[in-house]
């Protein structure tokens, strides 16, 4: 037996669902603005957040990369808002509505999302990925060397103006051939580099390390 469910205006929810993505797609406020408030006023307020959260990448995506974490502040601001009042609570859900329509759009994640998942491509792991982190690559006789020249590269790199960088880079491929040298080890310059895991581990070890404590 089959049944519908349906709005507070007699709306058939998968209808209202969807006609409020075709008209957040193709930019049509009122109509997007209308369905969600629809679906929000006949109590399917989780499912709507859930639909805006998805459009933000099926819809948006990379066209408008800042948009997550705007619509996620909004999801916030209406947690707290409606937990007093659900008619204040619409504030913020017309406003996520509203910049998702008038948001640039790309449907390039969704398409990426179907070659993913659905695509038969197998390829095989890459050379570079082989260095000393993985089993192959300890066979191989890779050492931090090659991790410097291969594993650490990337390409599309921004220069990011601040003398400091350089200075970090240096250090990093320094410390790599010390290490690979056995120069230094797990604390590299300073053996007071120790990182403890835990509070239970850092207590053990000043235990174990009194001495330290009592000069």
């Amino acid at each position: 037996m089959s049944y519908q469910i349906l709005t507070r205006k007699n709306y058939d929810f998968f209808e209202c669902s969807s006609a409020l993505q075709k008209s957040v797609r193709r930019g049509y406020e009122r109509d997007a603005l209308f369905f969600g408030i629809e679906l929000y006023a006949s109590g399917y307020s989780k499912y709507l957040w859930k639909r805006i959260f998805i459009m933000v990448s099926e819809d948006i995506g990379m066209a408008n990369p800042d948009l997550p974490q705007r619509i996620q502040a909004l999801y916030q601001n209406w947690l707290i808002i409606a937990d007093k009042n659900v008619s204040d609570g619409t504030l913020p859900i017309i406003h996520a509505i509203i910049e998702l329509c008038r948001s640039p759009k790309s449907r390039h994640l969704d398409h990426a999302k179907v070659w993913a998942l659905f695509s038969d491509n197998r390829p095989d792991v890459p050379d570079y990925a082989l260095d000393t982190h993985t089993r192959r690559g300890k066979k191989m006789g890779r050492t931090l060397k090659f991790f410097k020249e291969e594993g650490s590269k990337i390409n599309d790199e921004v220069d990011l103006g601040n003398p400091n960088d350089d200075y970090y880079r240096d250090m990093f491929e320094q410390t790599l051939d010390d290490w690979a040298d056995k120069k230094i080890g797990d604390t590299g310059y300073d053996p007071d580099n120790v990182i403890h895991k835990n509070n239970k581990v850092m207590e053990q070890w000043k235990s174990q390390n009194a001495n330290l404590f009592n000069q």
